[in-house]
């Protein structure tokens, strides 16, 4: 069951991932715990885990504010983490990724073409993401998990990826049929390609 925590982190993440709140902007918790009508705890709890995800910053005496997206050069710079985290980790486990690895890739695949449907960014986003953590988790990256999250963070505040939602699908499409056909070089092509 879902605490009111995580219900109310998950609710501003999904904001912050949609653009809904402007980059720089500093938030209040007494404002959001008046509009989603909680306590101002769950909101700070809400801050503090936003802000070690990336997606807010904390400063003294200035509170929270939302983090600039990466653009240009920068944000090419953590893709490139992010690719070699999940070559490396796809890479190494590659022969360990099993039947049950392969439904449960297939089952996000599912997930990510019915967000893909609906056009909502934040479904969009939070569908791709799962699809890969579940790659990683299949291939026996568990260990790897944590700042790979962290690296994705930042690259979620400029979620937009391709001009057509059904493009972004078939890229996922491609990497899970390499992985089916244990087509190592292919599957790994086709992460570096999605991811970059």
């Amino acid at each position: 069951m879902t605490s009111i925590r995580e219900e109310i982190t998950e609710k501003i993440r999904d904001e912050l991932v949609a653009g809904k709140f402007q980059a720089g902007l500093a938030l209040r918790e007494a404002e959001l715990a008046e509009r989603f009508g909680v306590s101002r705890g769950p909101i700070r709890d809400a801050f503090l885990q936003l802000s070690q995800e990336g997606f807010l910053a904390y400063q003294v005496n200035k509170g929270v504010t939302v983090r600039h997206p990466l653009i240009g050069e920068d944000r090419e710079f953590i893709a490139s983490i992010r690719v070699q985290i999940e070559l490396y980790v796809v890479g190494k486990g590659f022969d360990d990724l099993n039947e049950e690895g392969l439904s449960q890739l297939a089952d996000s695949l599912k997930e990510l073409e019915l967000a893909c449907e609906t056009g909502e960014v934040a479904a969009i986003a939070k569908a791709d993401m799962a699809f890969h953590e579940t790659l990683l988790v299949a291939c026996g990256g568990e260990d790897h998990v944590h700042y790979w999250r962290q690296v994705c963070s930042r690259m979620l505040l400029t979620y937009t990826r391709l001009g057509s939602y059904k493009a972004l699908y078939q890229e996922h499409v491609k990497i899970y049929n390499a992985l089916k056909s244990k087509m190592k070089d292919v599957a790994l092509a086709a992460i570096n390609s999605n991811v970059t």
